[in-house]
């Protein structure tokens, strides 16, 4: 398009306060993938409660607070999306993968039997979910640390532009 302007050629002042947010992070469509992730992890592990009741209470537990916090978190970023709630809802699910390869690669206490036990179907459906979740997460925060980078008051005061 002649005459158009590259966003690497707007020159910002040094004084100026940028508040506008990504059209990613409140795009309708990468809100609604990410909650329908945060309620399918809710869903396996109300799924796999169950079966953990008979092993550790911690567990059981950590299950049990997963399926209530993954749809929780998914509401929270349907009905007021905020820089809190996608920190929040990349670390629900952040923490879940990790726990998922936490248990999966050492024995646990009271949950010896799942070390090395990696291609479990419903966990495995739910750590895909969840890495995706967070890739998700990632981009999005990404897009909102750059745009909010230069509005901070130290990187105005100590920048050389």
């Amino acid at each position: 398009m002649p005459g158009a302007i590259s966003p690497w050629e707007i020159k910002v002042p040094r004084d100026a306060i940028i508040t506008r947010s990504p059209a990613l992070a409140n795009d309708p469509a990468v809100r609604a993938v990410t909650v329908i992730g945060l309620i399918a992890v809710g869903i396996i592990h109300s799924l796999e409660v169950p079966g953990q009741v008979s092993g550790a209470v911690w567990l059981t537990m950590g299950f049990t607070l997963l399926a209530v916090i993954a749809p929780a978190a998914g509401l929270w970023l349907l009905l007021r999306p905020s820089l809190l709630a996608w920190e929040f809802t990349g670390a629900v699910c952040g923490l879940a993968a990790a726990g998922y390869v936490l248990t999966r690669s050492v024995p646990v206490p009271g949950d010896a039997g799942d070390a090395g036990n990696w291609l479990e179907p419903l966990g495995m459906a739910t750590l895909i979910t969840e890495v995706l979740v967070v890739i998700i997460v990632a981009l999005i925060l990404a897009g909102i640390y750059r745009i909010s980078y230069a509005s901070r008051p130290w990187v105005r005061a100590f920048s050389t532009n």
